[in-house]
Formats: structure tokens, sequence, C-alpha cells
């Protein structure tokens, strides 16, 4: 009877452990944050995601946009000489993107000038990327107007 007592026990306190890694995002409505998950976005655990992007046009100006508060993305119908384009160059923004589509995805700079600088963005100093078919790019900004990947 102890035996079965501590392993149910041991499978709550596991559960409670998951239970606390991630919290419970708030629901509709006016509610507070749990601090177990404020923690979790803090420690990289909560990060909000997006899949099923479908990449367009040929230039920058046609490109599918992205936002800017969606950290982790997937491209999943990229057509051949189709790309996406960043949120606007904002330091402290960091983005990932995988790219599981059958062909190379382009990736550009923001479509609007950046309302911080007043000029285009760039990343690593050009005007656009390359993130093969079945990879992963990471973006981030530590310095407003320049992506770095």
């Amino acid at each position: 009877m102890r035996k079965i007592i501590f392993t149910l026990l041991g499978s709550v306190a596991l559960v409670g452990v998951a239970y606390a890694a991630q919290g419970i995002a708030p629901q509709n409505g006016y509610e507070l944050m749990q601090g177990r998950y404020i923690l979790g976005i803090a420690g990289g655990v909560n990060y909000s995601f997006q899949s099923g992007i479908s990449a367009a046009g040929t230039n920058q100006a046609t490109s599918t946009p992205l936002n800017g508060v969606t950290r982790l993305m997937e491209t999943d119908t990229v057509g051949s000489g189709t790309g996406v384009s960043l949120p606007p160059a904002i330091a402290g923004t960091a983005i990932s993107i995988y790219n599981n589509g059958l062909n190379p995805l382009t990736v550009y700079p923001s479509i609007q000038n950046n309302r911080l600088t007043g000029s285009q963005d760039t990343i690593n100093n050009t005007t656009s990327v390359t993130i093969n078919s079945h990879q992963h790019g990471f973006f981030f900004c530590a310095k407003t107007g320049v992506w770095a990947e």
C-alpha cells in the first residue's frame, strides 16, 4: 500500500514540475499573468509560434510579411523564388524561421522603412539572405535597423 501511495505521489510531483515549467497563459479578458508563465517566457519555454506560412512574391515588396510578435515561425509552402520579409529591426528582437518548403526561401528586411531610423533595414549588411529547404535561420537585432543571421 505504501509503495503505491509513494508511486502516485511521485507521479503527481512530476506532473507538478512540468506544470511549473510552463504555467498557464492568460485567457480572454482581464486576468493577471501567473508568475510561473512569466518565468517560462524568461527561461525560453513559452515562445510564441506559427506554422503553415506561405512564402509569396519574387521581391521584397511582394514578399509575405512576418509579424513582429511571433518568435518561432515555419514556412511550409515555398514556391521557386518566393520569400518572406522580417518585421522592423528593433534592438532586442529575435526570430527563428524554419524552411519546411521544397525550395530555398528568400528572407528580406521589412518592406517599410524603419520608423526609428527613417531608412531601410538590412540583413547582414545586405538586402536579402536565403534559407535552403529544411534548414533554419535565426535572425536577431542588436542594433536598431540591422538584422544579423
